[in-house]
């Protein structure tokens, strides 16, 4: 596995074989080489670009039991050598305790993603859509970088904003304030750029009276509110949503919504998923239909949300 600029990027080459090198400059894409055995050609790119390119991504868990050194990579190998200890108590434990009604499992590979392959082009957005446990926030995690992929390749062309559960990438024990300084630094901006939004986002999330409040004194709701603010007003040319209107009330969902369109209009990506299957619809470009771990469909908002409520309805009926 090798990290390549922004990009996560799993490589397993055997013989001979045909390589694509995209060539982009700061105001886009230029040029892309294209490799068979050695010898290269370059082709130029369409002026309309992809910000996010996936090709065979996959991620997969060990599940139940002890995890074999095989499927270990070296992060789980230092962390399994530091918990040991920790381990070796729990099962002590469990050996003295009754285990008849609930035995240990044997441990085994599970993929909650597998082969997903799509790309999203400058100013869409794209709506994800599936069942509880398809995999869904696993391909934004993936995408935000925060887990590495078992396998394939995700490209990030751009700086990205994300709004997974509530309260990732804030930390606790810093204001409301000094958490949207610490988003806007991350993304490179300067504290004139970031004191320039401020203000426009702490009115947007509707949390004026605690915003030099420590953030783990904030309710669900307050940190949902500033933290699709924060991803939705600071200088950044992607925004990955994950169930942001799952909780709010309906006059704040609405005008998530509206800034999530407005946000597209203005030129930047957006990756959203929710189970409010009439606002997907309604508010993405194109989607695609996530079914346990792997890809299904992709196309037209309402073809996809047709084919979703298909399915559903006929495993409630097989129920």
């Amino acid at each position: 596995m090798v990290f390549v600029g922004r990009s996560w990027t799993v490589s397993q080459r055997r013989g001979p074989h045909l390589s694509f090198r995209s060539q982009s400059s700061r105001w886009g894409w230029s040029a892309v080489s294209i490799s068979f055995v050695g010898k290269r050609i370059a082709l130029p790119m369409s002026s309309s670009r992809a910000m996010i390119e996936v090709e065979g991504l996959g991620k997969s868990y060990w599940v139940g039991g002890e995890r074999l050194v095989d499927h270990m990579g070296m992060h789980a190998l230092i962390e399994s050598a530091l918990s040991a200890p920790v381990r070796w108590l729990g099962q002590n434990f469990m050996r003295r305790a009754q285990t008849s009604r609930f035995p240990m499992t044997e441990g085994h590979m599970k993929w909650a993603l597998r082969d997903i392959s799509f790309e999203v082009c400058e100013g869409e957005v794209l709506g994800v859509v599936g069942h509880n446990g398809a995999g869904k926030s696993v391909l934004l995690k993936l995408l935000s970088q925060i887990t590495r992929p078992s396998e394939g390749r995700a490209r990030i062309y751009g700086r990205v904003g994300s709004m997974l559960e509530a309260g990732t990438g804030f930390h606790g024990e810093l204001t409301g304030r000094e958490n949207i300084r610490l988003a806007g630094a991350i993304l490179g901006m300067s504290r004139a750029q970031i004191a320039d939004r401020l203000d426009e986002i702490v009115a947007f999330s509707e949390v004026e009276e605690y915003i030099d409040t420590p953030i783990k004194r904030y309710s669900s709701g307050m940190i949902m509110r500033l933290g699709f603010s924060v991803a939705a007003h600071l200088d950044t040319d992607i925004m990955l949503i994950d169930e942001v209107l799952a909780v709010g009330d309906q006059r704040f969902k609405r005008r998530c919504i509206e800034k999530m369109r407005s946000v597209a209009t203005s030129g930047k990506t957006v990756v959203f998923v929710g189970h409010d299957l009439q606002v997907l619809e309604r508010i993405s470009d194109r989607a695609i239909l996530i079914r346990q771990g792997r890809m299904q469909m992709e196309g037209a908002p309402g073809d996809v949300v047709a084919e979703h409520v298909r399915w559903a309805d006929g495993r409630q009926l097989d129920d």
